[in-house]
């Protein structure tokens, strides 16, 4: 898959290490490694194969455009919860949703060129965050709910953003969780 990225500050990672360690009795939630955390802005194409040099290029060089006039921001790791299969720490800041609206309104998947495109990201459902710990099947919300809730205003701490970033993702079943490939990045100055 190839997608846009925020890619999080290393520096951060043992604060997300200590609210890991409260939900690590609960067997069914994976922690997300801290070379996986990050903001995603949005999947480009999910093909069978790797995209191309040119259509690297492509996503790039359109984003770079769009993104052109954007500066760089800072977020703010805050409020612990969850949502559908995830652990999130919430991101406060308009940055993302302002990186992603400049795609939507240049109808950026529409005009890219690769192989594969997803969809264009839908506005009224993104919401940034940041994905802490993945939950596997079915289980009692209220367990999670008895670990979440003393750590709801839980801030990890803040981030300056200047530059979003392209990256190739292994994703299927067994690679979701490998390290992926930085493959372009935009300046936000």
């Amino acid at each position: 898959m190839l997608a846009w990225l925020i890619r999080f500050d290393q520096s951060l990672v043992p604060a997300v290490r200590e609210v890991q360690a409260a939900f690590s009795r609960l067997e069914w939630i994976v922690p997300q490694p801290s070379y996986f955390l990050h903001i995603s802005l949005g999947g480009v194409a999910f093909g069978r194969r790797r995209p191309t040099g040119q259509e690297i290029a492509s996503a790039l060089e359109r984003a770079r455009r769009v993104w052109a006039s954007a500066s760089g921001f800072e977020v703010t790791y805050r409020r612990i919860n969850c949502f559908h299969n995830a652990v999130v720490a919430e991101v406060e800041g308009d940055g993302p949703r302002l990186l992603v609206e400049k795609l939507v309104e240049d109808n950026y998947w529409g005009n890219v060129q690769v192989d594969a495109p997803l969809a264009a990201v839908r506005l009224e459902t993104y919401l940034p965050h940041l994905t802490i710990g993945s939950i596997k099947g079915a289980n009692d919300p209220g367990l999670l709910k008895e670990v979440l809730i003393p750590l709801r205003d839980r801030e990890l701490g803040k981030q300056r953003v200047t530059e979003a970033s392209l990256c190739l993702i292994p994703a299927s079943r067994t690679t979701i969780l490998s390290p992926w490939e930085v493959v372009g990045s935009v300046a936000l100055d």
